[in-house]
């Protein structure tokens, strides 16, 4: 019996066991006096981390947290002038307020999280202690490194330990949290630090079930926490008691030159209101010494990291980022040193370019003044056979990307930026506090039920190590309480893709998808789920999204497999549940909080944006579900109940509903809910996408003739001319004939 089977076997017996009243827990069941939280039980894990994940408990405490991060949110965007950002007058901007307003509110949570960052760097520096010292090249020759992950003491936290969670909320917390998400960046930042037995303990759940109220979810650590936290770090306590000011070092001089974290005016459009700014939080950060006359912005500093990594490496041996593990985030000694590894190929190029990459960056001459920069002449030296006889292989150049990822958009000590990390984060703290399964009657059961679909989940990740499988909300909470747990989801993983395909693989946690990328790997996730769960739904909601995401899977020709069927019945009575929401959100849908824009940069005559096109695709694949909904109940004669016309009606306004940013409406060409938060704003672009202007014109005129043929068509093979209509107009988009580039 295979383990998706035991697992399908399990809950059906625990289904069937189930008292009526819990059968199935709502997702959405709210009392209109919300109970208490329930008692927990924080002083064990699941079981055995092979085989086990978190625990019902766990996800509650999480639940808990999130509640107050979420508060944390709301208090900080709209504490009006903090940081110096006022609401303008109505005069001011007359026909735009609210949206300024919004993004005003926007900015301010942006503020608070680069200090919050900023102070979490000087926790993780003074108050975590290291059990090893940070790993040489002699370290990773050694076959001891293979086990850096195992043995380690697991660092313990009271409340006298704790850092702060903000005003009685989040802060320091609420970053380290964002940055355990990231389970490859935060493995390899603290083995760089030598912090391994913060790795192996983890988050302290029952710590901080303690610290925060049930009632009012504030955060209360003690004195002597306070007093610790700001004699070790010279902070304040609170987040918004530091100066408004910081202290950076000149790349020059090294001069201290004092910095407000920002400044500026409001500019139109409102698309670009804060581009004009200039302060260390600001994406325009620029900054003149006083003492020596340079320049200094975000870019001279990521340069300026990546020399200071190299100087390591060159006089200390200390690896370069990205260097520690293999490529599938595993930590591996490098057995023989004479034998060529991949992962750590950028170590051996830089030492080869040695003094000339030293002064390349050296800030003084001016001649590498961006990553961009730095970039090029680093792919420039790799085609000189001077310095790399051969040609890198594939495996070499993904390993000197990796290294480089750590310099884009990040200034930062550690592998990722953290301040974007949090701030992704914040869509799914959002959904959570909507969907507020914390004061549902029956959260054990919810709790209980999403951790046997993570366990299902995990295993088509492990199963399907080439395709990115993507969570449902609920799914996503146990996947992140899990990954909370650093060392336990290392084994898990490491166990798990070792006994699926024969190879271990750390399996990350990917925080930055191309959003149309995204919805793809949901549509194949939600067809897989069903295939390994004997017809079980994946995504239990009834919004024209989640309608559109299932049609082509349980309608996709003439001969339905048993497992298409179960589906297909399943999706039918989806309006008739009691436990199914109209909101959207109220339901685990994709959780789509990793999801980013790739912007265009430029504008080419006759290209489409890529995501009208998927949006249309998604909007006939919808039109097709709801077309054979109305045939099936004209055939069986039923006019349909109310609460089903209600619901289907909701589902189609939601298909042309906008997203609200602080209580806004905020227009967004296509919106659906994989989409990017529009509070989420990349830096860089992302890639190169290649489009074709007429075969977005061909799949129009196909969707609006299915939409006018849903009031005559009365049979299922005449609705089939309309959908061969379709994915004609579907292959054409594929078809290679004068392509033109949109460049993101």
């Amino acid at each position: 019996m295979t383990i998706t089977q035991e697992l399908v076997k399990e809950k059906a017996a625990n289904d069937a066991d189930r008292p009526s009243a819990e059968q199935p827990p709502g997702y959405d069941q709210i009392d209109e006096q919300a109970p208490a939280i329930p008692p927990l039980d924080l002083s064990h894990n699941a079981g055995s981390s092979n085989s086990t994940t978190v625990t019902r408990d766990q996800c509650v405490v999480h639940l808990k947290f999130l509640a107050s991060l979420a508060d944390l949110r709301d208090s900080v965007a709209g504490n009006e002038g903090l940081f110096g950002l006022h609401e303008p007058p109505l005069s001011e901007f007359p026909e735009h307020v609210e949206e300024v307003r919004a993004r005003i509110r926007e900015k301010r949570w942006a503020v608070y999280t680069a200090r919050a960052v900023d102070r979490y760097t000087k926790w993780w520096e003074t108050c975590i202690p290291s059990n090893r010292p940070c790993p040489r090249l002699k370290d990773l020759e050694n076959q001891s490194y293979d086990r850096i992950t195992e043995g380690n003491h697991l660092l313990s936290w009271s409340k006298d330990s704790l850092p702060p969670l903000g005003t009685n909320r989040a802060d320091v917390l609420m970053v380290w949290h964002a940055h355990m998400l990231n389970p490859r960046g935060f493995l390899e930042d603290c083995i760089r630090s030598g912090k391994m037995s913060l790795w192996a303990g983890g988050f302290p759940w029952e710590t901080i079930n303690y610290c925060i109220d049930n009632r009012t979810l504030d955060y209360d650590a003690s004195d002597r926490a306070r007093v610790r936290f700001n004699v070790m770090t010279r902070c304040a306590w609170d987040n918004l008691h530091d100066p408004p000011e910081k202290f950076i070092e000149c790349v020059t001089c090294e001069n201290m030159i004092s910095v407000p974290w920002t400044q500026g005016r409001i500019s139109l459009p409102i698309q670009m209101a804060f581009d004009k700014f200039d302060g260390y939080a600001d994406k325009g950060f620029n900054v003149t010494c006083w003492k020596c006359g340079s320049t200094i912005d975000h870019e001279r500093l990521r340069v300026r990291k990546f020399r200071s990594d190299v100087v390591d490496w060159l006089k200390e041996q200390v690896p370069m980022p990205g260097t520690l593990c293999n490529s599938r985030g595993i930590p591996e000694s490098i057995k023989n040193s004479r034998t060529s590894q991949p992962s750590t190929f950028p170590n051996r190029f830089i030492k080869a370019l040695g003094d000339y990459l030293l002064d390349f960056t050296d800030a003084r001459q001016e001649r590498c003044m961006t990553v961009s920069q730095l970039r090029d002449r680093l792919e420039s030296k790799l085609k000189d056979r001077k310095i790399i006889r051969e040609r890198a292989s594939r495996e070499e150049g993904l390993a000197f990307r990796h290294m480089m990822s750590h310099y884009w958009n990040n200034t930062g000590p550690f592998a990722l930026d953290l301040v974007g990390a949090v701030i992704r984060q914040g869509t799914f703290v959002q959904k959570m506090d909507h969907i507020d399964w914390l004061h549902s009657p029956t959260v054990m059961a919810t709790m209980g039920r999403l951790i046997r679909k993570y366990h299902v989940f995990f295993h088509i990740m492990a199963s399907h190590p080439q395709r990115m499988a993507v969570p449902t909300l609920d799914v996503d909470l146990a996947w992140h309480t899990h990954q909370l747990s650093p060392k336990r989801y290392f084994e898990y993983s490491v166990y798990h893709t070792r006994l699926h395909t024969s190879v271990a693989k750390f399996i990350d946690h990917d925080d930055k998808v191309d959003e149309n990328q995204l919805s793809d790997g949901f549509e194949w996730t939600s067809k897989i789920y069903r295939k390994v769960t004997d017809g079980e739904i994946y995504s239990e909601c009834a919004c024209w999204y989640c309608e559109a995401i299932r049609a082509p899977d349980l309608r996709s020709g003439p001969f339905v497999s048993s497992t298409a069927a179960k589906a297909r019945e399943a999706a039918a009575t989806l309006h008739d549940r009691p436990d199914i929401s109209s909101d959207p959100d109220k339901n685990p849908h994709i959780s789509a909080h990793n999801a980013v824009r790739a912007e265009t940069t430029e504008t080419v005559i006759g290209v489409t944006d890529p995501r009208r096109i998927h949006a249309l695709k998604l909007r006939q694949n919808y039109e097709k579900a709801r077309r054979r909904a109305e045939k099936r109940n004209r055939k069986l004669g039923k006019k349909g109940d109310p609460k089903r016309r209600s619901s289907s009606s909701a589902a189609d306004d939601n298909m042309y509903a906008v997203p609200m940013v602080w209580g806004v409406p905020v227009v967004v060409p296509y919106y659906g809910p994989y989409m990017c938060d529009p509070c989420v704003h990349p830096d860089e672009p992302m890639g190169t996408v290649v489009a074709h202007a007429g075969a977005l014109l061909r799949l129009e005129a196909a969707v609006a003739r299915e939409g006018h043929a849903v009031e005559v068509l009365e049979e299922e093979e005449e609705a089939d001319v309309v959908e061969e209509d379709v994915e004609v107009a579907e292959t054409v988009l594929y078809i290679p004939c004068a392509p033109l580039i949109l460049r993101l």
